[in-house]
């Protein structure tokens, strides 16, 4: 492992930190790939308008509430899957940038353009990937009564959607869903799937913590 060593110690401490980015996230980002070839981590997703789901629009709009319904955009293009590829290959550019003798100024400036361009390169596939899918034989009705895990915050009241994962029919799905309680559902909550409503959009309800 000797020219490891060297080719470490060469990198600078910029380099070094940028590799310690690039390195372990692509390993991640392989992964996630080989996940996604057999058919994990990808489910149904609607085309992200809210029509998609019965939002009620006689409710009062608060900026509040605005301010959620724009958070929740902005988090459909910071994923997991996102956030790797930021890391992966703004880190590989920045190394390539510095082994080819720019400024380190230089290289963290094309670290960050390719890192965000990876970003948001990897919400449009992920979007175009989730809508080329189809439901195929998995019928929806066979989630009502079961349980899911939210994944991005379920405003109260159906003045939005948020998202929820959960297992059905042995596929690991992601979902649109509304609730008609009182309160926002917060993420890593855990609900109970009432009803199907509008285009794949669950109707979910809190499950009471033990």
């Amino acid at each position: 492992m000797e020219w490891f060593s060297v080719w470490w110690n060469g990198l600078g401490l910029i380099g070094q930190i940028m590799a310690m980015s690039a390195i372990p996230m692509t390993v991640v980002m392989l992964l996630q790939l080989i996940l996604m070839i057999i058919g994990v981590g990808f489910g149904n997703e609607s085309d992200g308008d809210v029509d998609d789901c019965e939002v009620d629009s006689n409710t009062e709009t608060t900026p509040h509430e605005a301010s959620s319904s724009g958070n929740t955009s902005i988090m459909r293009i910071f994923t997991i899957r996102g956030i790797v590829a930021f890391f992966a290959l703004g880190g590989w550019a920045g190394l390539a940038a510095l082994s080819a003798g720019l400024h380190p100024f230089w290289a963290i400036q094309i670290s960050l353009f390719v890192g965000v361009c990876a970003l948001l390169l990897a919400a449009i596939v992920i979007k175009l990937a989730l809508r080329m899918q189809t439901s195929g034989n998995i019928s929806l009705n066979n989630a009502i009564s079961q349980t899911a895990d939210v994944y991005i915050r379920i405003p109260h009241s159906r003045t939005d959607k948020g998202k929820v994962t959960m297992l059905l029919q042995e596929r690991f799905i992601e979902l649109d869903a509304v609730t008609d309680h009182n309160a926002d559902i917060a993420p890593e909550s855990k609900v109970e799937v009432v009803a199907i409503t509008g285009n794949d959009c669950l109707v979910v309800k809190p499950v009471p913590e033990d």
